[in-house]
């Protein structure tokens, strides 16, 4: 598997576990990159990647700052 493919494929997790996460909490709070990372088990450089290949395609959002920052899907 090449690299794009790989970011690709994480890209999908982070997806779905966001999606699986605004099924069940507050749509608006967000999801934080630590909890991300518990629920995808993704390593740090792979999670990042992933979250850039989706911001890019603009289908994710982010508030706070520093640690604080939160993550939620744009649909």
């Amino acid at each position: 598997m090449d690299v794009v493919e790989m970011i690709g494929n994480a890209a999908g997790e982070v997806w779905q576990a966001l999606k699986a996460w605004q099924a069940t909490e507050d749509v608006n709070t967000g999801m934080s990159i630590p909890k991300l990372k518990y629920r995808t088990n993704l390593a740090n450089d792979l999670l990042y990647e992933a979250l850039g290949w989706l911001a890019r395609e603009n289908k994710v959002g982010f508030s706070g700052e520093g640690k604080n920052i939160k993550v939620w899907l744009k649909e």
